[in-house]
């Protein structure tokens, strides 16, 4: 009996021991999932202080052939400081503007702004999720409008009543694995080898514009019917987009490029001061970021330049939102 008992132990434990290992099979196999040109970092935080030179400007042109000047309302916005931080796949960043002194306020006026960004990056699929308002603009190229304007004295003039307010969802698609926008931007990880991948978005876009009788040049009126006397506008759209994006790697340096463009449909509400119109119309969409960086165990930098365009047509009528931007950042992990 007392060898049953011990061959029957024996047994038993051999079961255990089979037991336990195969969740370590199974874990492993879970690792090998990673691509073997992309490398995880094991730390899940990073932090990256930055600059940013930002460039927001509205543009307005007619679409009837040979009738109207476009002109072009700009922000007065100097740079910004902020900071990114990174937790596991969440980035958050936000940015503050650099102080101003008279003498900017003066010739290009002031701009208030609010800009929020918070991205979630899997391998596949990202989340971008942005909100973002600005008030107070100056007349770039006023000459053709105001010949005898006194800039010295006058500064640009200004639009300081012009708001415009964005807010969104946008879902990003990686089409192949080999291709890590996770190390490419965020540099969350680090791609090993040089890849591409064929890209695709779709957004919902908010947009809303307030202004006043300001906002068409005087010697303009006339020209632009739909969009005079405009006191505000919301326009909402979906829109659809596809690109490529492409990592080139020599070492741990990187240079990517990425380039999207589409459309869609838009809903339109705005109000005149004589009367109030619902459309429906079909904008523009493109967006180009490139990226050089470095990208270290633990330290990392990289310059960022993105340039995004989006138009609202309005009637005969066409505005164009510019959204550029050049980007110093530096971080750490930890």
């Amino acid at each position: 009996m007392k060898l049953k008992h011990f061959i029957f132990a024996i047994f038993i434990l051999s079961a255990f021991t089979v037991f336990a290992q195969k969740p370590k099979k199974e874990k492993k196999k879970k690792e090998k999932t990673l691509p073997e040109n992309i490398e995880a970092f094991p730390k899940n935080f990073l932090i990256r202080p930055r600059y940013v030179y930002p460039q927001v400007w509205v543009d307005v042109s007619t679409r009837l052939r040979g009738k109207g000047d476009h002109f072009t309302y700009k922000a007065a916005m100097p740079g910004l400081v902020g900071m990114t931080l990174k937790i596991k796949k969440v980035i958050v960043s936000a940015a503050v503007k650099i102080p101003t002194n008279t003498a900017f306020k003066d010739k290009y006026g002031n701009t208030d702004f609010k800009d929020i960004f918070l991205h979630i990056q899997g391998r596949v699929v990202g989340w971008n999720l942005y909100y973002r308002d600005y008030k107070g603009f100056y007349l770039d190229d006023y000459k053709a409008f105001y010949p005898d304007w006194n800039l010295d004295s006058l500064g640009y003039p200004k639009a300081p009543n012009l708001r415009l307010i964005e807010a969104g969802l946008t879902v990003g698609f990686s089409f192949n694995k080999n291709f890590s926008m996770i190390a490419a931007f965020a540099q969350g990880e680090r791609q090993k080898k040089s890849a591409g991948s064929f890209l695709m978005g779709i957004s919902e876009r908010y947009q809303r514009i307030n202004t006043d009788s300001t906002f068409i040049p005087y010697s303009a009126e006339g020209q632009y019917p739909n969009i005079e006397r405009l006191l505000y506008g919301n326009f909402i759209s979906t829109i659809i987009s596809f690109g490529c994006g492409y990592q080139f790697v020599i070492k741990k340096f990187h240079f990517t490029p990425v380039l999207l463009g589409g459309s869609g449909f838009q809903i339109q509400s705005y109000e005149q001061t004589n009367r109030h119109r619902t459309w429906i119309n079909i904008p523009a969409y493109a967006n180009f970021r490139g990226q050089l960086g470095y990208n270290g165990d633990n330290f990392f930098a990289n310059i960022i330049y993105q340039t995004e365009y989006n138009s609202i047509p309005i009637k005969e009528s066409r505005l164009r939102l510019y959204h550029n931007w050049l980007e110093f950042g530096l971080g750490v992990r930890f």
